[in-house]
């Protein structure tokens, strides 16, 4: 059945044009729409291209167009009821269609053509046009058809530059010829000129002259026939979606290096059909190997509809990848295994090429092992694999470098002859340190864990007694421990939460005495900790330190203390209790540090830090 000329036996009318969804079985668009090749040069291929149209031609200005005269009541009402739902079922395929609204009677009635509502894209003034519509005048039988046409195709209303015009007319008679002076041929001429496509719907003797027929197929519309008043609106639609659309490939831009070509050079099908195109693309017989772009913009009706395929060719040629690994913190060395790849397929004859490693950041022999050779690809082989040796160490340092380079092919070009190899430091950003001191008295000290504090390392250290000077003031101590713990001890495992740092002192008993002072102490302990733990950036240091005074007397008077911090003043200074600082990613926890003029008294201080590293000054453990 032709898509031009629709005609509707009266009992089959309610099925044919009940509203349906105006989407397509697929979207709007050219299908596939990237093509990746990989050709020889002298060679060429063909792809299928498939264009789905949209059922709305795109961007649609539709004129709604009535008879208005006595006999078009029904017809109308039936319009006018369902304005909404013709601009609505559009508007849905094509958001940015914009509507009109025009009657015409006779010329015999004071006006045989009015403009009811200009194009706009606002519906409520689309339903207030239609309701201005009366039926009324006439009189004999053929009315001022042409003419209203005429005036639409010339200047009556405003149609958008880059949208498909379409006016819906609907009637029950035919026009006089001529009408206003404007005779059939002159109509179809200013149709045709304006580029407005008519959909025709026939409530009557519309094309009892052959008008209807001759106006449709010359401006590539649709006429209805023998469609009933009360399904008028239903055939407007089923006529929009009928109407037929040229699709044509246009070449955009295309490298030297290609030709391509579609046939056939365009098609023409109903909107929401699908076109269909056989792409031919072909390499230059001269192209170095290389990548290349062609682009074709699938025009509908002459206009892009952004229906763009991208072809991207490559013509056969050697390439080598990209290769990462991480460095490894000990051990055998880390293989870097490159892939030398044969782009295009495979070849019928042997394939070889060069390669060589060559410094970057990353420098042989201390980071990985230099190497060269050559590569063969055999017939039907299209990758070969390179291996650089990589020297692990357990020094935080960047990512570092080095190039594996392509060079001297035979039986195919270079296309990327450069691998990049990356190899990651997978060491932390920095380190844990710790220490613990049970007693320091102006610098001498005893049970000291970890003394050398940076790297924390496990340790511990017990001194049954010690008696400590400074000047007047005496130091007498019983049983005192240290500790410090890293954990994990292998620190070149990857972060993870819980590592950590930690160190301890304790002292069972103390006394302190001068003159006119005497300081009795219970065990006094402390603990400092520094610990990765999860935060919302990541894993972090997080510092903690506690200390705890089992009893104190001082000149025999008990002062309860525990783990609170407490200054107390004596004549001879001050007395610190349970004193914690922290600052620079440092926790120092003190459980006691008396403070005099001439001495510094220091027992069971914990200490735990975290530090950067050269390559990574802000670092810390807790990252890599």
């Amino acid at each position: 059945m032709s898509r031009r000329s629709i005609f509707v036996a009266l009992t089959a009318v309610g099925a044919l044009l009940a509203p349906t969804a105006v989407a397509s079985a697929a979207p709007p668009g050219v299908d596939p729409a990237t093509v990746d090749l990989t050709l020889a040069a002298g060679q060429s291929t063909t792809v299928t291209k498939h264009v789905t149209t949209s059922a709305v031609p795109p961007n649609p200005d539709l004129v709604l167009l009535a008879d208005t005269t006595g006999s078009m009541g029904s017809a109308i009402s039936n319009v006018r009821t369902n304005a909404n739902a013709i601009t609505g079922d559009v508007l849905a395929a094509q958001p940015t269609a914009q509507f009109g609204v025009a009657e015409y009677k006779d010329f015999s009635d004071t006006v045989p053509f009015k403009v009811n509502q200009g194009i706009t894209g606002d519906t409520a003034a689309v339903q207030a046009g239609t309701n201005q519509w009366t039926a009324s005048g006439g009189g004999d039988f053929p009315e001022a058809d042409l003419n209203a046409l005429y005036e639409l195709a010339t200047g009556a209303v405003t149609f958008r530059p880059d949208g498909t015009r379409i006016v819906a007319w609907f009637g029950d008679a035919p026009s006089h010829d001529p009408s206003g002076g404007h005779t059939l041929a002159d109509t179809i001429a200013a149709l045709k000129a304006a580029n407005i496509r008519v959909v025709a719907v026939n409530v009557g003797a519309l094309d009892a002259e052959g008008q209807a027929t001759a106006i449709t197929d010359a401006t590539g519309g649709v006429l209805l026939n023998n469609v009933p008043s009360n399904q008028v609106s239903q055939a407007i639609l089923a006529g929009i979606k009928s109407i037929e659309v040229t699709v044509a490939p246009h070449v955009t831009s295309c490298d030297p290096q290609l030709t391509l070509t579609n046939a056939p050079a365009s098609a023409t099908v109903a909107s929401g059909d699908v076109a269909t195109f056989t792409e031919t693309i072909a390499a230059a017989a001269n192209a170095a190997p290389g990548t290349y772009h062609c682009s074709v913009d699938y025009l509908v009706d002459g206009v892009s509809r952004g229906f763009v395929e991208t072809t991207t060719v490559r013509v056969l040629g050697l390439s080598i990848d990209d290769v990462t690994v991480a460095e490894g913190s000990g051990g055998a060395p880390v293989p870097a295994t490159f892939t030398v790849s044969l782009l295009g397929g495979a070849s019928p004859d042997p394939v070889s090429v060069h390669y060589a490693t060559a410094n970057g950041t990353a420098t042989a022999p201390a980071d990985y092992a230099a190497t060269s050779g050559d590569v063969t690809f055999a017939p039907g082989e299209t990758a070969k694999p390179v291996t650089v040796l990589v020297n692990p160490d357990t020094v935080d340092e960047p990512d570092e470098t080095f190039t594996v380079n392509l060079s001297a092919p035979a039986g195919a070009g270079l296309v990327d002859p450069t691998g990049v190899g990356t190899i990651v430091d997978d060491d932390r950003d920095g380190a844990f340190s710790c220490t613990g001191t049970a007693a320091n008295v102006i610098g001498i000290t005893a049970a000291v864990a970890n003394p050398q504090n940076l790297p924390c390392a496990d340790d511990s250290e017990t001194v049954l007694d010690a008696t400590l000077n400074a000047g007047l003031i005496k130091v007498q101590t019983h049983a005192l421990t240290s500790s410090t713990d890293l954990t994990p001890d292998n620190q070149s495992a990857a972060p993870a939460a819980g590592d950590h740092a930690q160190a301890t002192a304790k002292i069972d008993k103390t006394v302190i005495s001068t003159v006119g002072l005497t300081i009795e102490l219970g065990v006094i302990q402390s603990q400092a900790a520094a610990t990765c733990q999860p935060t919302t950036g990541g894993l972090a240091p997080a510092l903690t330190g506690s200390s705890n005074i089992a009893s104190l007397k001082i000149n025999g008077v008990a002062v309860t203390v525990g783990s609170a911090p407490l200054t107390i003043p004596l004549v001879i200074g001050s007395l610190k209790l349970n004193g914690q600082t922290v600052t620079g990613g440092v926790v120092k926890q003190q459980a006691v540090a008396l403070d005099t003029a001439l001495a510094k008294i220091v027992l069971a201080e914990s200490q735990a830090d975290v530090h950067g590293t050269t390559a990574h000054p802000a670092g810390n453990p807790c990252r890599r």
